[in-house]
């Protein structure tokens, strides 16, 4: 059994789609409101999500796809009636994704959702952590593993340094990371618990003088392997 996630604004595909994949012995949880699927997907941590582009609120599937990839590279299938050739290279262009057109036989989006497990299955054990310096970052487990001894980090630590993670060298701006991890837009009502959790972060790490945690007024706050090369100044 996996866990799905379905955004969907037509109620009844919404409600005809739930029941045939609970069918199939999965769980299923349902958002018919895009604004609210970034939330729900954090609170339900699925393994896959279905995905319409074209949803009746302020932002299309695809923002809700690369919000999604700022903190997890759980599949991704979506699904539209368009037909333009530029939905269907933007779909594919957000990594681990699959594209479906509207309409589609039920069966034809549960082989497609089988297919996506099961790859992401056979290569997720060598994908799911980060190397920072001397660190092994476990995102799955909270957990910062080094020679002296494995860091359990708090919720909202891990997902910070996740987020870092996956744009490691680059700088996140803080209002982005406070929007995707608290999920408000009063940014001022968690600037103190977001440098509260980049303090504690910098406190964990300072066993490596190799990795920094920097944060620039007008940039934003990014991550730094100082021996990787590859990152980008």
């Amino acid at each position: 059994m996996k866990k799905i996630l379905v955004v969907e604004d037509d109620l009844n595909l919404g409600t005809a789609l739930i029941g045939f994949l609970e069918m199939q012995k999965h769980e299923v949880n349902y958002v018919s409101n895009g604004d609210e699927a970034v939330a729900e997907f954090q609170r339900f941590q699925p393994d896959l999500v279905t995905l319409d582009v074209v949803l009746n609120c302020s932002i299309d599937g695809f923002e809700i796809a690369r919000q999604i990839r700022q903190i997890s590279d759980v599949p991704i299938i979506f699904t539209t009636s368009r037909d333009g050739n530029e939905d269907y290279e933007t779909g594919f262009g957000i990594a681990n994704s699959d594209y479906v057109r509207k309409p589609y036989r039920l069966v034809e989006l549960l082989l497609r959702i089988n297919k996506m497990i099961e790859v992401e299955t056979l290569t997720s054990a060598a994908d799911n952590h980060f190397r920072i310096g001397r660190f092994q970052f476990f995102p799955d487990e909270q957990s910062l593993k080094f020679s002296k001894g494995d860091i359990h980090l708090s919720p909202i630590d891990s997902s910070v340094l996740n987020l870092l993670c996956r744009n490691k060298g680059k700088f996140v701006p803080r209002e982005e990371i406070i929007r995707l991890i608290w999920q408000v837009e009063n940014i001022q009502s968690k600037e103190t618990a977001l440098y509260n959790s980049i303090s504690r972060l910098k406190k964990y790490l300072f066993n490596d003088e190799h990795v920094k945690i920097e944060n620039k007024i007008r940039l934003g706050i990014r991550i730094k392997d100082l021996n990787d090369k590859s990152e980008e100044e």
